[in-house]
C-alpha cells in the first residue's frame, strides 16, 4: 500500500506535474466531506490506462469524474484514494455535419460542445443540470437528462458509440459512428448511467439534430396541485407534441406573482408549427381552470428555460435533502397527495413521471421521513434515489433504494468488468 505522501511523486510520472491537481483546488471533488487523496487529470487515454494499472497494483480506489458536479450523488464510498478527471481529455475528434453526428473526448463541457454544434445550427439534444459545468463524460455515465427527455430521450438515446478503459487498462469499443449500427449485443447500454463502476468512458460518439428556429414556452397557474397535473398530463397526450411539460409546486417562477402550482410547456420547431402549438395550448389550459396563462420567447424564455433545467442542481446544504422518483404519470398525484408538504419543493417532468423534490431534514426524523416517501414510489411500482443529503443521512439509508431480482445480476457483471472493485467501489447500487 502506498503512503498518501509517496502518491504525488509516483503519479506525476504518469500524467506530469500539470496532472495534478493543486492542493486548493481540490475542493471541486470533495463531497459528503471526504477529500480524496489526490486528483489526477490524464491528458491521453495512455495515461489513463497507466494510473489504473498503477492504482491495482497498489490496492488503491479510483473515483472517475469530469467536473465533479456528480460526485455527491451515491453511497458513501469506502475509501477515496484517486479521483481521476478527465477534463483535460477534451477535444472535438470528428463533426461531420451532413451525418449529424459528432465524436468527442469524455471531458469536453457540455456547454462548450453546444456551442461549437451551433455553428452548423445543430445541437445535442439534452438539457442536464450544470450545464455550463458538466463534462459529456460525465452526463453520459450518470444517464443525466433533463425536461428535453420527453422529445428527444435521455443519453441512452443520444449515444452511438463509446471507447471505455477498463479497470486492468483493457480498452474497449462499443456500438459505432452511425445512427443504423444494430449489429451484435448493445454494450453501449451498459457503461451508460453505471456510474463509472464498469470503466472509464474516454470517448463519446452521439448523434445531434438541428437546432429549432424558433422556441417558447407557455405556462399557467392552477388552484391545485391536482388540476395542474391532469391538465398538463392532457397537453402531453395531445397532438401538440411538447418539448417538455414541466409542474412546478412551491418553487416560485418570477412570471407569477403568486406561488400556486405551475405549468411550464415547451416547444421548439418552424414558426407557423409553434404559433398553432402555442395557441391550441392555450385554449386546452383556458378550459381546464388555469389563473392566468403567459408566454414567453427570446430572453424571457432561456431565464425560465435555465430555471427547469437546472432545478435538479444541488447546492450544498447541510440541513437539506434532494432526491429523484420514477412513477408512472399517472400515478404523480396520488405519490403527491402523500407526500407534499409545504417545505417541499417540487419540479417534475409529467410526461416522463419524473419528480425533483428538495426539502430540509434533521438526522433525527429525515431517514424515516425519507424511508416513508420511498415505500409510496415502490407500492406504486416507482423508486426514489436520493440525490444529495448529508453524510449522517447516508449513513443510515442506502441512496439507491431496492433493486429486487436483478441485484444478483448486476453483482456478477461488476465481478466481471472490475473484478478487484477497483473503481467507485461501494458506491452504486447494492454497494457494488
Amino acid at each position: 500500500m502506498k503512503t498518501q505522501n509517496s502518491l504525488p511523486a509516483d503519479l506525476k510520472h504518469i500524467v506530469g506535474e500539470s496532472g495534478i491537481l493543486q492542493e486548493k483546488q481540490i475542493s471541486d471533488y470533495t463531497f459528503d466531506g471526504i477529500v480524496p487523496k489526490i486528483v489526477v487529470l490524464p491528458a491521453s487515454v495512455q495515461e489513463v490506462q497507466e494510473v489504473l494499472r498503477y492504482a491495482s497494483e497498489h490496492g488503491l480506489t479510483v473515483i472517475p469524474a469530469g467536473a465533479g458536479t456528480k460526485l455527491g450523488i451515491g453511497n458513501l464510498p469506502e475509501k477515496c484514494d484517486i479521483v481521476l478527471a478527465l477534463t483535460r481529455l477534451n477535444n472535438v475528434i470528428e463533426y461531420e455535419p451532413a451525418d449529424l453526428t459528432v465524436t468527442v473526448e469524455a471531458g469536453i463541457r457540455f456547454a462548450d460542445l453546444q456551442t461549437e454544434l451551433a455553428k452548423n445550427s445543430q445541437f445535442l439534444p439534452m438539457n442536464p443540470p450544470y450545464a455550463k459545468r458538466s463534462t459529456i463524460g460525465g452526463i453520459v455515465a450518470t444517464n443525466s437528462s433533463g425536461p428535453l427527455r420527453l422529445r428527444y430521450g435521455t443519453a441512452r438515446n443520444q449515444v452511438l458509440g463509446l471507447r471505455v478503459v477498463h479497470a486492468n487498462g483493457t480498452i474497449v469499443k462499443s456500438g459505432g459512428k452511425v445512427v443504423k449500427n444494430v449489429a451484435g449485443y448493445d454494450l453501449n447500454k451498459l457503461y451508460i448511467g453505471a456510474y463509472g463502476t464498469l470503466g472509464i468512458i474516454t470517448e463519446i460518439t452521439l448523434k445531434l439534430a438541428p437546432l429549432p428556429i424558433r422556441q417558447a414556452i407557455i405556462a399557467a397557474q392552477f388552484q391545485t396541485v391536482q388540476d395542474a397535473v391532469k391538465t398538463g398530463l392532457r397537453v402531453v397526450s395531445s397532438q401538440t407534441l411538447p418539448t417538455f411539460v414541466i409542474l412546478s409546486v412551491n418553487h416560485p417562477i418570477e412570471l407569477f406573482s403568486e406561488n400556486q402550482p405551475s405549468l411550464m410547456i415547451g416547444f421548439g420547431g418552424e414558426p407557423e408549427t409553434v404559433t398553432w402549438q402555442l395557441d391550441t395550448v392555450q385554449t386546452l389550459l383556458e378550459q381546464n381552470g388555469s389563473i392566468g396563462v403567459h408566454t414567453v420567447e427570446g430572453e424571457s424564455h432561456d431565464a425560465v428555460y435555465n430555471e427547469i433545467q437546472e432545478f435538479p442542481n444541488v447546492v450544498s446544504e447541510l440541513d437539506n435533502v434532494s432526491v429523484k422518483v420514477n412513477l408512472k404519470r399517472t400515478d404523480i398525484t396520488q405519490f403527491l397527495q402523500h407526500n407534499l408538504e409545504d417545505s417541499h419543493r417540487v419540479m417534475a417532468q409529467l410526461g416522463n413521471g419524473v419528480l425533483y423534490l428538495k426539502f430540509p431534514v434533521c438526522s433525527d426524523t429525515g431517514v424515516e421521513h425519507i424511508t416513508q416517501m420511498r415505500q409510496c414510489a415502490i407500492d406504486v411500482g416507482g423508486n426514489l434515489i436520493i440525490e444529495s443529503a448529508p453524510p449522517e443521512i447516508k449513513r443510515q439509508i442506502d441512496v439507491w433504494g431496492p433493486i429486487g431480482s436483478t441485484q444478483n445480476l448486476m453483482k456478477q457483471i461488476k465481478a466481471k468488468f472490475d473484478g478487484e472493485t477497483l473503481l467507485n467501489p461501494g458506491r452504486f447500487v447494492s454497494s457494488i
